[in-house]
Parts: C-alpha cells; structure tokens; sequence
C-alpha cells in the first residue's frame, strides 16, 4: 500500500492507494524509533543499531551477515504514514528492502519491496497504518550501512508549492576547484561535496491550520532535520534529509487569517 517511493526505487509490489494530497509537500520530522526500542539481527563493532535513532548522518548501523533486519516495537500500536531513511548505501551494495509491519511479531503485512536506484534520502509516504512492529528485511551483494531511520506521520501541507521552487536535490552545494598547468592547460577539476541547500515557501495558509499543524514543526525544526518531499505525486525522486539553517518564521500575508511562510535549510547529499 505504498504511494510514493523515493529515490528511484525499483517496485516489485506496485503502489496500491492514492493521496489527494500528492501536491503537497510532506514533511517526517515526527519518529518514534528509539534507541531502546530498535533492535537488528546483528551490528558490527562501532555500528550499533541505536546508531538508527538519532539524527545524526555520520554514526551508522552495519550489520555483519545478510540476510539482515531492522525491527522497531513501539510498545503499543501507533500510527504511521511516513519511513524515512538516509546516509545509506543501499544502491552501491546493490540491497533489495522489504519493508513490513506487524500487530503480534508473527503474522507480517509489506508495505513495499524495493531496490534504491541511487543512495539518496528515502521517503517512503504510505496510507495511515496502525501497527506495533515495524520492520526492515535487507538482501544485497554486499553488507550495506544505514545512518538515519524514522518512522511516523508527516505533515501534509495545507497548500502546494508553485512557480520560483528549486527542487531540494538540484540545490547543489559544491565547491569546484579547477586545476590549469602553468602553461595554462586543463588539468582536470576537484569536485568538494557540501550537501544540498534551497527554500521552501508556502502561502496562503490559514492561521488556525498554521498554528496546529505548522508551528509544531517549527519548534522541532530548531534542533532536528527532517525528511521533505515537495510534490511526491509528481517528483517522488526530490526528497531531502534536510535542516533549517535560521529560525522559521511567518508573515501575516494581508488577507485576513493567511499567514506566509519561507522556510532555508541545508540537507544531507552523497553525490
């Protein structure tokens, strides 16, 4: 029952369901794994599985066999309708993941099973599903790493995103180096990856949506990256692992009850 897969997956279960909302952009920023409640088939030294639950891109989980899984017990039933995953290399090991959820650990629904065409940012956006256990069965070539998993539900924009937007994975955020001979002749270019950056903006928000859905984020976006897909129905492969570089904030736009709001982050890239 998956809708939008992200980056170029390759789906040999085929979406099932439609979103209205498929303009609109969808933000993870809401996960309740833990590092407590995640565990995994086996870990590598110095790449734990609790490595999984914190935000940051560089401490990774590794596991030492394949066939591998990631499972996450919430406790209780919860609701989810968004996994993100980033800093992975599942195109390179050439990895095939199989994503399901369970109500008692035995009996497993997948949601989708799929091979990541590149090592992108993964938004996998997917009807309201209640579930405890959450889990991610790897296959591949060779042992892969993952750095970042959330699981939960996205905030859907009220509105969508139009004219004047660079697509986050096109913001890229380079320092070049072009090498000559003294004699003046090409010697090649050194290429210095430094992520993604970009804007996103929306208007026209009504203030009551803004301030129960929209600020919330806001104050999580102070401290913690987030999973964005900007218009998933049509660019299902422009997801980013970003953060905000400087507070977010508003703007009454004139029209009563209509707030704006302009939003500039930096993200995770491996290119």
């Amino acid at each position: 029952m998956a809708i939008f897969i992200a980056p170029s997956l390759i789906l040999s279960t085929p979406p099932t369901a439609v979103i209205s909302a498929s303009k609109f952009a969808h933000i993870g920023y809401e996960s309740f794994v833990t590092a407590d409640n995640i565990t995994a088939s086996s870990q590598t030294a110095g790449f734990p599985s609790s490595s999984l639950a914190n935000p940051l891109t560089f401490e990774k989980w590794k596991p030492t066999t394949l066939s591998s899984t990631i499972t996450v017990d919430a406790g209780t039933a919860v609701t989810a309708n968004y996994i993100g995953i980033a800093a992975h290399t599942f195109a390179t090991d050439r990895a095939v993941i199989t994503i399901e959820t369970s109500i008692d650990n035995l009996i497993w629904t997948e949601i989708i099973d799929a091979s990541p065409g590149d090592n992108k940012p993964i938004m996998v956006v997917f009807g309201d599903v209640s579930s405890r256990y959450w889990r991610i069965s790897i296959e591949a070539l060779s042992i892969p790493s993952i750095g970042v998993l959330y699981i939960g539900e996205s905030l859907i924009m009220q509105r969508g995103i139009y004219g004047g937007h660079t697509p986050i994975t096109m913001g890229r955020n380079s320092k070049v180096i072009r090498n000559k001979t003294e004699g003046g002749q090409f010697a090649g270019v050194s290429i210095i990856n430094e992520g993604v950056e970009g804007k996103f903006s929306w208007s026209n928000l009504t203030a009551t949506w803004y301030r129960n859905n929209f600020d919330p984020f806001v104050v999580a976006a102070r401290s913690k990256p987030f999973f964005i897909a900007w218009r998933p129905g049509e660019y299902p492969d422009e997801i980013g692992y970003v953060w905000a570089t400087s507070d977010i904030i508003p703007s009454n736009n004139g029209t009563r009850d209509l707030m704006d709001v302009t939003m500039s982050v930096s993200g995770f890239s491996d290119e």
